[in-house]
């Protein structure tokens, strides 16, 4: 049997041309099959063309036609592929080249839009949320787009919850008018889900009537902060007055700690939980650049207790964190005193509370004379001039005590008073631990340098740690501001010295 006959392409060429404010593909073929053509199929696939001819069984057939396409971004050899089949069944494939002759516009003295629409993102001004509560987000966009000749303006926002429940409103206007066509002010807005993490985008779109196009926007995150800190102030005076270290603009001697950031949205901390009545364990988070003191040296105290920034353990749920204070019980998911390792889940909304067993060496006789797990110390004195009781730089028999704590052996706790300048502090081991040697063992002032000394955002913080020889470490003891009484606990193995002013 022979092979059908195979039609015929001849004198084909394909031009791309720019027109006026538009690009067209024109085409020319000449198509030629004795047993007659059937169907002409015509693609491309970048301009997305897929065009199909139906033909009567001619035995010629000539095709003129266009196509309107997309200006290329960058210079591109196109092809156009035609596929010819005939009456019997034969196919034939050819490839014609595109002749691009759109360097210049066939409209002689036309002037064109080359540039595309500018927009300018007015709002939103805040694009990361905290997402604590119930209430949804509302997101405000707001944009003014100018060109020409505007022909629509999209926008759109998208993304997903953390859990993996996704999100997308758009809006796509087309202006109404000639004044909308050159300038149009864009205001909406967009609610988004809160209560769970997320992370979405938007985006404001404009294209011209010469098929400029511009788009803008950005990311869009809830319930991802970048600080955490817990607090165990029983009460929101206790904030205001908790300790401050006014000589080095220092914190970290209060009611406040830093967690550390433990890969996305995951913060923990090494933590002494008492598990008192009194506990009021709470979990504190700021955006950007906000931190919870500030003003001349972290002074000022940019924070409280039941802030839209406060979640805290949920009494309904142990393990799990509720911004609804009225709902929550302030403690830990556990019910005994101890060290634990607390890590909190921001995307889930989760605490843990993890036990550890304190590792601390207090074989060293330099920093932790007469120390012994057997026989631990019954109190650290409050030394120094400005020290009510003591007024001198060693123990005296009238020095304020911090006494050892009944259930935590290395916990001490206890009231001092100052008066002047109130700096230059020390706490020190028992004198008659001392072995006679009041200067060179015991002390217990700052561990480094001031500059040295930073939370895990950076911060300066005062820490408090043993340093042997009164002139060890920095060679400087703690200051307070403004004088008066303290509460006070000086814990051993987390070297955290905790104050809150009680009084004049």
């Amino acid at each position: 049997m022979e092979s059908p006959a195979l039609p015929q392409l001849e004198n084909a060429s394909v031009k791309l041309l720019w027109i006026g404010p538009e690009y067209k593909l024109a085409i020319h073929a000449e198509l030629e099959d004795t047993e007659g053509i059937t169907r002409v199929q015509i693609k491309n696939g970048e301009w997305k063309i897929d065009s199909a001819l139906t033909v009567d069984h001619k035995t010629s057939y000539t095709i003129i036609d266009t196509f309107s396409v997309a200006k290329d971004v960058n210079k591109t050899q196109h092809v156009l592929e035609f596929t010819i089949t005939n009456t019997k069944g034969g196919i034939i494939k050819s490839r014609v080249d595109v002749e691009d002759l759109s360097a210049e516009n066939q409209i002689a003295g036309y002037d064109p839009d080359l540039l595309p629409p500018e927009i300018q993102i007015i709002k939103p001004t805040v694009t990361q949320y905290l997402g604590f509560s119930r209430e949804p987000i509302n997101m405000d966009i707001e944009a003014m787009i100018e060109d020409e000749a505007i022909t629509s303006i999209e926008v759109r926002v998208w993304g997903e919850t953390s859990d993996g429940q996704s999100f997308m409103q758009e809006e796509v206007i087309e202006p109404a008018n000639d004044e909308e066509k050159t300038s149009y002010r864009y205001a909406n807005t967009f609610v988004l889900p809160s209560e769970k993490a997320g992370r979405y985008q938007y985006i404001v779109r404009s294209v011209d009537e010469s098929g400029n196009r511009k788009t803008m926007g950005g990311d869009i995150s809830i319930g991802f902060p970048d600080r955490l800190y817990l607090s165990d102030a029983e009460t929101a005076e206790e904030v205001i007055n908790q300790g401050y270290d006014h000589m080095g603009g220092s914190r970290g001697i209060g009611t406040l700690l830093s967690m550390e950031r433990q890969g996305t949205n995951t913060f923990a901390l090494n933590f002494y939980y008492p598990n008192k009545s009194s506990d009021n364990i709470r979990f504190i988070a700021f955006l950007n650049n906000a931190k919870p003191f500030g003003g001349n040296n972290q002074a000022q105290v940019n924070y409280s207790l039941d802030g839209a920034n406060v979640v805290a353990m949920s009494a309904a749920n142990p393990g799990q964190l509720t911004a609804d204070l009225s709902a929550a019980s302030f403690k830990l998911p556990v019910s005994t005193s101890g060290y634990y390792r607390i890590t909190v889940d921001l995307t889930e909304r989760s605490i843990q509370a993890i036990p550890y067993t304190p590792n601390i060496n207090m074989n060293d006789a330099v920093k932790y004379p007469g120390w012994s797990d057997a026989n631990p110390w019954d109190y650290m004195a409050v030394t120094g001039t400005t020290v009510v009781g003591t007024a001198d730089w060693t123990e005296k028999p009238t020095s304020p005590k911090l006494m050892r704590d009944v259930t935590n052996k290395y916990l001490f706790t206890g009231t001092f008073t100052t008066n002047g300048g109130s700096s230059n502090m020390s706490l020190n081991a028992p004198s008659a631990a001392l072995g006679g040697d009041i200067w060179g063992r015991g002390w217990f002032r700052l561990a480094t340098a001031r500059n040295a000394m930073t939370d895990h955002y950076g911060d300066l913080v005062t820490i408090v740690g043993p340093v042997g020889p009164s002139g060890g470490g920095a060679n400087w003891g703690f200051s307070t501001s403004p004088a008066g009484t303290y509460k006070a606990s000086y814990d051993l193995v987390l070297q955290r010295f905790r104050l809150v002013k009680t009084g004049n």
